[in-house]
């Protein structure tokens, strides 16, 4: 899949790459960090088949205009712009496929506009800071050891072994090792090494909004937050080969959530929608089928 059928739609004083095609109930894809439309190539066409499916690059990622190397990207500018983008096109109440940071986008979009949402699909958004502040405080990883070990050693082992040495990474402006360090932490070392020429150029491609993330601190503050106005039908997603900390933050989030269904998609890693497409969306499809 290229940029090569896509339009500029103004949202939210911004100009975002969409690709739209089919008819039916719209649906909005939200991808994750270093990636961009293309991630969802897999998926278009089946879905295309029920859905007037809509994907679209995010702010700052491929082909849109490029973050400044010293610019924020704080979070919510991203759910602001999905939020726009899906009144701009009139497809409210659209279905949201939402992974990773994508799907923590989603899933604060449907917090603060849930009129706009008709369903959600979060594929593994990382929703540490429901437990933690971003980098965490010691008397948070304390309460979190007690209250939840596993969890907060696959916290600890994410931050330690991915997160800071990748945010080190690119102060020091070693992008290639921060890409790796992060890249190797959230899919882990098969999955990473398994990346083709190609989506490790996507990537590259995409690093500068990782890197401000990493810079600027950008992980929202979900402690304590209020879950309550996610009224629509939810699907929370996991790879069944993902590293062990994104299916505890599913559980977790899942608490926080007690209506949502649950899915774990076997064989894959946290890219989910590539390595299984067609196992995603016979589980999404199978999902969407029941709501009315």
């Amino acid at each position: 899949m290229s940029f090569e059928h896509t339009s500029a739609v103004v949202a939210n004083g911004t100009e975002l790459a969409v690709h739209q095609t089919g008819d039916g109930d719209p649906l909005v894809f939200v991808h994750g960090g270093v990636s961009d439309l293309r991630t969802w190539s897999g998926q278009v066409d089946a879905f295309a088949e029920h859905f007037q499916t809509i994907l679209y690059s995010r702010r700052y990622h491929c082909p849109n205009e490029a973050i400044q190397p010293d610019a924020p990207d704080p979070i919510q500018t991203h759910v602001e712009d999905l939020s726009a983008l899906i009144t701009t096109l009139n497809v409210q109440p659209a279905h949201l496929i939402g992974h990773s940071w994508g799907g923590l986008i989603a899933l604060i979009c449907a917090m603060q506009r849930p009129e706009i949402c008709r369903s959600l699909v979060l594929i593994e958004p990382p929703v540490v800071s429901m437990h933690v502040s971003i980098p965490p405080k010691i008397s948070q990883m304390i309460r979190l050891f007690v209250s939840s070990p596993r969890l907060a050693i696959g916290i600890a082992k994410l931050g330690g072994g991915a997160l800071a040495p990748a945010e080190k990474a690119f102060r020091r402006g070693d992008d290639k090792a921060a890409i790796e360090l992060f890249g190797r932490g959230v899919l882990g070392d098969k999955a990473f090494d398994s990346l083709s020429s190609e989506r490790y150029q996507q990537v590259w491609d995409n690093r500068g909004p990782d890197r401000a993330q990493a810079l600027f601190k950008g992980f929202p503050d979900l402690i304590g937050a209020d879950f309550s106005g996610v009224e629509c039908p939810v699907l929370l997603v996991s790879g069944g080969e993902s590293p062990a900390i994104f299916g505890l933050l599913m559980d977790a989030l899942q608490t926080r959530l007690p209506s949502a269904d649950r899915c774990v998609i076997q064989g894959a890693s946290h890219i989910v929608h590539e390595d299984a497409p067609e196992e995603l969306f016979s589980a999404v499809l199978g999902f969407l089928g029941q709501i009315h």
